[in-house]
């Protein structure tokens, strides 16, 4: 028997359970669950391939334009969606129309905001272009005045490469909008709209983190970066949990350290620019030190062969002196003993001979000590300088090579990136102006069925 107070009694004692089955709102068609589905599990494919073997690949260009990519294939797949869903822009809610439009010009921003910054970079090329044209010597050691024109440039290029666009600094507000703003829209009475909402609310939580890690890698600062938590619901959220979580730790501990460059391929042109700095300026050292003591050294010859001169006038005016009155002394006894006895002067004639025979000797053996002499100064004092000299020729032309090879592979991976951000850029642009032109042309069908009524 049932009391007053007890009041109505549900057939089922923990509520209805068809409603936990079927939620309240529109019912999604098996149609539209296999559009839905179809997008998701592509949208998950896309974070799993951009998900790094290592998280410190991510402070590459050629990561970075993996990601890039990805955004633009997933534009390019919510207007497939958008078709598929056969969803005209007339039957859009207005505040679907606002989340769209103003989401796409702060992505639009951004977009102008990392091409700016690229195209800097790009013209930091210029500079070390012109740096490897100057010592572009063949396999000679560049000269004193083509290593100061290099050392000039790379200083330049080194303070431009430290410097930040301030552009990117207002792209944080603009991400932080953003991810504020980032929530799935609740619809009641469109199986349609909900799919559209919740295929949008994917791509915006994808494009809103690559943007962040884009714009935290060519700044140099972890600030951007975006922490996200997707709910388990969607059929992507693992994977993007998953890429999340392997690249914000690694990033945010890397970009904390307060380093110049972000870029792998810009740090490795900076260090081939230290480098080479430095030997640049060591080399210049060597030359003027060399020039110094080359100078020395031909004044200090030219004052010993001006003494020798001297010194050898004197004592052959000396010694022909005296051979000249050995000779008189000579002639004078010869004279005597001939007009004495009649000696003989063979003798006299062989003693000259062997005279001028021994003087040759001895000049002999003085320039052969001499040249000896010579010898082994030139092994005591230029054999160690030679050596070091080529290891330093060596060194230098090596670094030469190494900022080649690592400046083309920067300009490379640059010029690439920036044609990836342009062409996002376009495909964003261009479906922006696509719904503002739906919207213009169903605003225009209205008015002309309310005149017409």
């Amino acid at each position: 028997m049932s009391r007053p107070h007890d009041g109505h009694r549900s057939f089922f004692p923990v509520g209805n359970p068809f409603r936990m089955i079927l939620p309240r709102g529109a019912h999604l068609s098996p149609k539209l669950t296999a559009v839905l589905t179809s997008y998701e599990d592509g949208l998950a494919s896309s974070l799993r391939k951009l998900k790094p073997e290592a998280a410190s690949n991510v402070l590459t260009l050629s990561w970075m334009k993996l990601a890039v990519d990805c955004l633009s294939e997933l534009q390019t797949k919510i207007a497939t969606l958008i078709t598929e869903l056969e969803l005209p822009v007339s039957d859009w809610d207005e505040k679907w129309v606002d989340i769209y439009l103003n989401s796409s010009v702060k992505l639009l921003d951004i977009c102008i905001a990392l091409s700016s910054e690229l195209a800097r970079l790009d013209q930091g090329q210029l500079l070390l272009q012109y740096v490897l044209h100057v010592l572009d010597s063949g396999n000679q050691v560049p000269s004193q005045e083509q290593l100061k024109r290099a050392e000039a440039s790379l200083k330049e290029w080194m303070e431009l490469a430290s410097e930040r666009s301030p552009r990117l600094d207002n792209c944080l507000t603009a991400l932080q909008e953003l991810s504020g703003n980032l929530c799935l829209m609740k619809v009641k009475h469109s199986a349609k709209g909900r799919v559209l909402m919740r295929a949008l609310y994917g791509i915006e939580a994808v494009t809103v983190f690559f943007c962040s890690v884009l714009v935290a890698v060519l700044s140099g600062s972890s600030k951007p970066l975006v922490e996200l938590d997707v709910p388990e619901k969607f059929g992507w959220s693992k994977a993007f949990s998953d890429l999340h979580k392997a690249i914000s730790g690694e990033l945010s501990s890397q970009l904390s350290r307060g380093r110049v460059a972000a870029v792998k391929e810009l740090e490795k042109v900076e260090v081939c620019a230290r480098q080479l700095l430095a030997l640049t300026s060591s080399a210049q050292l060597e030359l003027e030190e060399g020039n110094a003591s080359l100078a020395h050294a031909v004044s200090h010859s030219k004052e010993v062969i001006m003494s020798d001169t001297t010194t050898a006038q004197e004592g052959g005016l000396e010694d022909n002196l005296k051979l000249a009155e050995g000779i008189s002394c000579e002639h004078e006894v010869i004279m005597l003993h001939s007009t004495e006895g009649g000696l003989d002067t063979t003798g006299t004639k062989e003693d000259a001979n062997t005279f001028s025979h021994t003087e040759e000797v001895i000049v002999l053996e003085r320039t052969s000590d001499g040249g000896h002499q010579d010898d082994n100064a030139k092994q005591a004092t230029g054999v160690g300088s030679e050596t070091s000299g080529l290891e330093r020729r060596e060194e230098l032309l090596n670094c030469i090579s190494s900022m080649s090879k690592s400046t083309e592979e920067f300009r490379l991976g640059l010029d690439s990136l920036s044609k990836r951000v342009g062409d996002f850029f376009q495909i964003v642009l261009t479906g922006r102006d696509a719904l503002l032109c739906n919207l213009r042309i169903s605003g225009g069908i209205k008015v002309a069925a309310e005149v017409r009524s």
